[in-house]
């Protein structure tokens, strides 16, 4: 066991933001049907690393209160994840860059509903982020079933990393028992799920320990914080799929709701009931207790720092005495509440910029950053002593004034957090915390900011080279049409496609910044080992592959939208784009669709990075075919990086891509070349119907959502109409049509990936 390389581990989990970190030998999963094993995901492995972020003691004890679909601060649930996903991949990818073959686990995510062959349970995950921290000895199982931890209870979110690295297992926790069986889960859960479809108990055992838990009907429990449905609604004395499905269909949808049984759950230690202050369950005892002297100076410095983390334009602390003057009452909705922090992001397009996925882009992630500070901040508040609420839902304006806030001119927004607290701040403020210093090598400092953020790959070209390649796409694809499709109606209910068609488009960098005159292209690479094992025997599972695609879009979107932050505060304009020529596809994905390997690969010759291959990925010398692109558009003059030419070498003689694609999207007569500054690169043209129908639409079971169980697979035609995709498309389950995965057997395939 590798002692040395576990506290890199560990410590390098704290950094990213982790409350608790431990880790399993794989020997503590014994029990665990091989399709949630982590050697039926990945045969080699050794160790399991969990994770964990707390949940805000304040989203739990004041979230829900009024009514349990009314999650108020609970909200910042869903950057949590998000924050979760990204801690997975950094540390799997720190991993697999020192030789261990490493899977990060999405969070939060169910990939097959229903019992897939053998595997007999519902809603099982790839991995369950229930019982890996009992077995990374970070807690025991609750009568609930969920994981309670000695310093939180339940309010945390787990997150898995499995890998071949041998590490030193933390020791099973045997101290204090945590759940107490004291029924508070029981008489409060708003579904009856403790009480009604109990079948009996459930047990897992790790190194001789029991945990013995309620064996609930999950279709039950997921009414309404999985599948929304209305917690006000008779329930019914049976609930399974067909149940679900026809109240979605007859009643609609009402929202998620906050978790009640980790609401009211809290070991003895930690209870602290105080109805003055909650009455939905109790307070969570902390382990510091603030001393009545001024507030330390390396209290606020800690703060900016995780503020400056995430590209915030400023952060405000409010003294107790400005909201006074200001008559803004924080105690109604806060308790406790002394003081408040605002917290600003702003972003700005250029004039009459009307790209609306750039647009959505841009403005997700200003908004993750805020909430991710948010989240930050709150929970470094909690571990020392304080409360921090986000999401605390008064209205901004008023704080917005008192730190003299202002909307942005036209192209400017600005998005703004607020948290309340119970830490006596003074006023102060740090601004302007984006900005770059003038006269040094621009160059190089937007390299630095984007490794620093993730990235691995960066390149140049220049803006008239990008837009010949698009005159070239033009001529190339002249004449060729696109089937869009959007489902009429919402999930859980039949697929009622509409199906349209347009003549394909492509882009030029005029038509994302005016006088554009550089492209900075950024790439991320991913961990081998998702790619190695998709759909492969144990486990068959394909979700490691797609959380990785998504994780790695949203690390390239974090770092463009620091360049373009970078930039603006020059006076620059930059735009970012994941899809700049328009060359690239997208691809069906649970959390919001994925972009194709093809998406920037053009773009990424032009800077320099790599070469094409035949499938339409880019071949790096560090990463092979192992990475993704972002571009940026930008009026800022930067200096060119060389173009490779040609085609990669390991694609002469081999045509494995081609014929591994299940709807024959490739096809060599199709071969050309791209003029780029004089040199030729070798570009095979996809028929983008024939690539949707398998990835975008998720129509071919092969292509991954076999793999979850769905039964949709439909063969794609000879010729692709618009009647026929609509046929295709109604085909779909509607428990699952909202979970579209693609493995992309193009890249699966390929021996560059392999």
């Amino acid at each position: 066991m590798d002692n040395k390389l576990t506290l890199q581990v560990k410590e390098y989990a704290y950094k990213l933001g982790a409350d608790l970190c431990g880790i399993a030998n794989v020997e503590r999963f014994s029990g665990a049907p091989m399709k949630m094993h982590p050697q039926g995901l990945l045969p080699t492995a050794k160790s399991v690393i969990v994770c964990a972020i707390h949940i805000p003691d304040a989203a739990m004890e004041l979230g829900g209160e009024k009514h349990a679909q009314i999650k108020g601060p609970y909200n910042i649930a869903f950057p949590l994840n998000e924050r979760l996903d990204y801690l997975a991949f950094r540390i799997a990818r720190m991993l697999d860059d020192k030789g261990y073959k490493t899977l990060g686990i999405a969070s939060s995510n169910i990939w097959r509903f229903r019992g897939y062959k053998e595997l007999k349970e519902n809603f099982a995950p790839d991995i369950s982020h229930i019982y890996s921290p009992v077995a990374a000895g970070l807690g025991e199982l609750g009568w609930h079933g969920l994981c309670i931890t000695p310093e939180y209870g339940p309010r945390m979110r787990f997150i898995s990393i499995v890998t071949e690295a041998d590490l030193t297992p933390t020791p099973v926790y045997n101290g204090e028992k945590l759940c107490d069986r004291c029924g508070e889960c029981i008489r409060n859960c708003p579904t009856n799920a403790y009480r009604k479809e109990v079948n009996g108990t459930l047990k897992i055992t790790v190194e001789g320990k029991d945990h013995v838990f309620a064996n609930k009907n999950l279709w039950r429990c997921a009414w309404a914080e999985h599948f929304h449905l209305d917690l006000d609604l008779d329930i019914p004395d049976v609930v399974n799929e067909q149940v679900i499905l026809e109240t979605a269909k007859k009643y609609g949808f009402r929202n998620g709701s906050i978790g009640t049984c980790v609401k009211v759950c809290l070991p003895k230690h930690l209870r602290n009931y105080d109805e003055s202050y909650s009455k939905g369950g109790p307070r969570r005892k902390r382990h510091l207790i603030p001393a009545d002297v001024p507030v330390h100076t390396k209290l606020y410095t800690s703060l900016i720092a995780r503020a400056r983390n995430w590209d915030v334009d400023s952060i405000h602390f409010i003294s107790a005495d400005t909201l006074a003057k200001a008559n803004i009452d924080i105690k109604s909705t806060l308790p406790d509440g002394i003081s408040a922090i605002l917290i600003t992001s702003r972003y700005q397009t250029p004039a009459d910029f009307d790209n609306k996925e750039t647009m959505d882009h841009t403005s997700l992630f200003a908004r993750w950053n805020n909430e991710f500070t948010e989240l930050d901040i709150c929970n470094y508040l909690d571990n020392h002593g304080y409360t921090g609420m986000p999401n605390c839902g008064l209205d901004h304006t008023p704080f917005r004034k008192l730190c003299n806030v202002e909307d942005g001119a036209d192209g400017t927004f600005v998005d703004t957090s607020l948290i309340l607290t119970s830490v006596p701040f003074e006023d102060y403020a740090e601004t302007g915390m984006c900005a770059l210093k003038n006269g040094d090598d621009l160059k190089a400092q937007l390299k630095a900011i984007a490794k620093e953020k993730g990235t691995d790959l960066f390149g140049i070209a220049s803006a008239k080279t990008i837009d010949s390649i698009t005159d070239q796409l033009r001529d190339i694809h002249r004449g060729e049409t696109v089937f869009a499709a959007r489902d009429k109606n919402p999930r859980l209910m039949e697929y009622d496609p509409e199906v349209t068609e347009h003549e394909r488009t492509f882009n030029k960098t005029t038509d994302f910044v005016k006088d554009a005159k550089s492209v900075i292209v950024l790439g991320t690479h991913y961990p081998e080992g998702p790619v190695h094992h998709v759909g492969k025997p144990p486990a068959e599972a394909i979700g490691p592959y797609v959380f990785t695609q998504y994780e790695v879009k949203n690390i390239n979107g974090h770092a463009a939208y620091s360049v373009c932050r970078a930039l603006h505060s020059l006076g620059y304009e930059a735009v970012l784009t994941y899809n700049l020529t328009g060359n690239g596809t997208t691809i069906g994905n649970p959390r919001r669709l994925l972009n194709s390997a093809s998406s920037n690969a053009l773009e990424a010759v032009a800077a320099g990075i790599g070469k094409m291959t035949l499938n339409g990925a880019v071949e790096t010398e560090e990463y092979g075919i192992h990475q993704r692109f972002v571009a940026i558009v930008t009026n800022a003059d930067l200096e060119s990086d060389e173009v490779k030419e040609g085609l990669s070498k390991a694609c002469a003689g081999c045509e494995k891509c081609l014929n591994t694609c299940p709807t024959c999207a490739l096809r060599k007569e199709a071969l050309t070349e791209i003029d780029m500054d004089g040199k030729k690169v070798t570009y095979l043209p996809a028929d983008i119907n024939r690539c949707n129908w398998a990835t975008k639409f998720s129509l071919v079971g092969e292509e991954g959502f076999a793999y979850l169980g769905s039964e949709t697979d439909v063969p794609c035609p000879e010729t692709i109409t618009a009647e026929a995709l609509k046929d295709a498309l109604a085909q779909h389950d509607p428990l699952l049509k909202a979970r579209p995965v693609t493995g992309e057997k193009c890249i699966i395939n390929c021996p560059l990936g392999l």
